[in-house]
């Protein structure tokens, strides 16, 4: 598989971000899916060469709760093989970390269409992608082939795979910096997850030379007023 070439991760940042997961376990309600959902459905070889993964599965984000603090937020289904489970019932996950070219994949396509994801067949489309790298055995990322792939080719499943295979190219051509700190939850019976959580920005050598040639000015200013 393609090697992706991502920035290591600034310390300071990553430890911000991941504040909401210092411990092994975090309690998680699930809300019910982000939007209504792409009705999609996969096959994934390694696991059947003919029964489908998913079938008629409304293929989209995933909404969740802190149990203990109610805060809201968005995951992507890594598992599709197991089910959610009942929404709106407290549930244990194990907090863990993403490895090796996983890491390295899942990072890009973050770093890159995470942040635009608005429709339904964005979200969906993001989730194939999430799939793809996630259960793909080959040496090709696409959701059209392989081992894991979308079957149908009705309009709807064509157009969503096309978009698919996009943010699957743009991830695999990233080169720059991870935008995102990423977690990994797993459950014995349940989906396992990806949740993203941004970054804090670090400015660039150039923002920090106008921050001191600001105070130097301020500097400046404050000497002239003093009185002599």
């Amino acid at each position: 598989m393609k090697k992706l070439v991502v920035a290591s991760l600034f310390a300071a940042g990553a430890l911000a971000s991941q504040a909401a997961f210092a411990v092994g376990t975090v309690d998680i309600t699930w809300q019910g899916t982000d939007t209504s959902g792409i009705k999609l459905s996969t096959l994934d070889t390694t696991v059947s060469s003919s029964v489908p993964l998913t079938s008629n599965y409304a293929t989209t984000a995933l909404n969740y709760v802190y149990t203990a603090t109610g805060e809201s937020f968005t995951a992507y289904c890594i598992q599709p093989s197991e089910g959610n489970g009942r929404a709106l019932r407290n549930q244990t996950y194990a907090v863990e970390s993403f490895t090796g070219e996983q890491a390295q994949h899942l990072q890009a396509l973050f770093s890159t269409s995470y942040a635009g994801l608005t429709t339904h067949d964005d979200k969906a489309a993001f989730q194939l992608a999430v799939w793809e790298l996630m259960l793909e055995t080959g040496n090709t990322f696409s959701v059209s082939g392989g081992s894991f792939k979308v079957l149908g080719s009705d309009a709807t499943s064509l157009a969503v795979s096309t978009q698919a295979n996009s943010f699957l190219s743009q991830a695999l051509a990233y080169e720059g910096p991870a935008l995102y700190s990423l977690t990994k939850l797993t459950h014995g019976s349940l989906q396992d997850l990806v949740v993203a959580t941004p970054l804090a920005a670090v400015p660039e050598p150039e923002s920090y030379a106008m921050l001191l040639a600001g105070l130097g000015i301020v500097g400046l200013v404050a000497r002239r007023r003093l009185p002599r």
